[in-house]
């Protein structure tokens, strides 16, 4: 069966000027994510995974192909995919509600209502206790959930995360992971994650795109069953054979 792409990428190229020469960092790269797919990008350090995500959600451009969501053509335009980087980026000085309310302010949308809408979704993201402390009394887990949900209040479609929980602790890490898939599904979103970590790849998606470097490509892509039908040992052996390719790098 045949889906359609929500999120386009095709024959996508792009270098660095480093020290004096070109460094092409991104070569002859092709993407196709469905609504609704929760996709994983796992690759080794410096193959280009979190320079793909600046480029679909418009801070970068290719040197070379073209991007677009919903048919239409967006490359190197913002403000469309919701852009979660690895740090959280909470502003110090304004409280949870308010750094959760800074897209509708920066958009000039309408606050009254935009606050309603977040404070039916603030038990989902549960920081219902939390309004009114500022970042730095929160824990590095509560600083995740309220960057999160201040990218879902772009109204994005899609929604790009950059190694998110990278900076955790392993416990609050697996606590996120398990949230995030809950999460996922009540509100039915259109992921990509960027991660290192293989297991939480697995956990989490739907589809596994694996890069190699010098320069990043996609190599492979893992379609995983649902999440009820993969017992213990085919995750074992999912995960051995990722990071066998990635030793590798090739397919």
């Amino acid at each position: 069966m045949q889906h359609t792409c929500l999120l386009e990428a095709k024959d996508i190229r792009k270098s660095f000027l480093y020290r004096g020469a070109l460094s092409v960092v991104l070569e002859k790269l092709d993407f196709c994510q469905s609504e609704g797919q929760f996709i994983s990008i796992v690759g080794p350090s410096g193959c280009g995974k979190s320079t793909f995500l600046e480029l679909l959600c418009g801070v970068s451009l290719p040197d070379k192909g073209n991007i677009y969501f919903s048919g239409k053509e967006i490359t190197g335009k913002t403000g469309i995919l919701g852009y979660m980087p690895q740090d959280d980026l909470l502003f110090p000085w304004l409280n949870v509600m308010q750094n959760i309310l800074l897209p509708i302010n920066v958009k000039g949308g309408k606050l009254e209502s935009a606050k309603h809408r977040a404070e039916e979704l603030v038990p989902l993201f549960g920081l219902e206790n939390h309004l009114f402390h500022l970042p730095a009394q929160l824990s590095g887990g509560l600083r995740q959930r309220v960057a999160l949900l201040r990218t879902y209040m772009t109204d994005s479609r899609l929604f790009l995360l950059d190694e998110p929980f990278a900076k955790l602790d392993a416990i609050t890490r697996l606590q996120m992971q398990t949230w995030l898939q809950n999460l996922v599904e009540k509100l039915n979103l259109t992921v990509i994650l960027v991660t290192h970590d293989i297991e939480e790849a697995i956990l989490l998606s739907d589809r596994i795109d694996l890069m190699s470097i010098s320069p990043g490509t996609f190599i492979r892509s893992f379609t995983l069953p649902a999440k009820d039908r993969m017992g213990q040992t085919e995750k074992v052996e999912l995960r051995t054979e990722i990071q066998q390719m990635l030793i590798q790098g090739n397919p």
